[in-house]
């Protein structure tokens, strides 16, 4: 998927994340409901759906912070990972699930972030190349939509309806 689609499916989990933070915060007492804490998700949402990217100099997210993504990307050609071969450890579900499940015990404003960050992820598994899971000992694929297809833009679309809705319906 693109940058477009890493985008708007981030701010669309972060959206309905948002919507639903007063059934959220009876059950998770670190979150709470309250419009700050809205806009840190959807926000959140929104620049983690294309952080993992910034290991990608020429990625819209490697654009907007040449140095560093110049750096990693440097870094993750150490280790052969270079253009379409850029997931590198900044794509390695365990490591957001950690730093999610970390955020909410010690910074629960940075949960929408990760959950962005996972949506990001998420949308990556379905590409031919899918994403590295256990810091590379294996890859996770659930489908063969090419970045930058029709089909991707069309998958995105479809997961962003179904996610919008399911925020409304919770």
């Amino acid at each position: 998927m693109n940058g477009n689609c890493h985008f708007i499916f981030g701010a669309s989990v972060g959206t309905a994340i948002a919507m639903n933070l007063d059934t959220i915060a009876v059950s998770m007492p670190n979150i709470t409901n309250s419009p700050e804490m809205a806009t840190l998700f959807v926000l959140g949402g929104l620049v983690g759906g294309i952080f993992p990217d910034i290991d990608n100099p020429v990625s819209y997210m490697g654009k907007l912070t040449v140095p560093i993504s110049t750096w990693i990307g440097a870094l993750g050609e150490l280790f052969g990972k270079t253009g379409a071969m850029h997931r590198g450890i900044l794509h390695d579900p365990i490591i957001y699930i950690l730093l999610l499940t970390g955020s909410y015990f010690f910074c629960p404003s940075l949960c929408g972030f990760f959950m962005g960050c996972v949506s990001h992820l998420f949308l990556d598994m379905f590409n031919p190349r899918g994403v590295p899971f256990l810091l590379g000992v294996a890859h996770l694929r659930l489908g063969k939509i090419k970045s930058g297809s029709t089909a991707s833009v069309i998958f995105t679309w479809l997961c962003v309806i179904l996610t919008l809705t399911a925020g409304f319906l919770l």
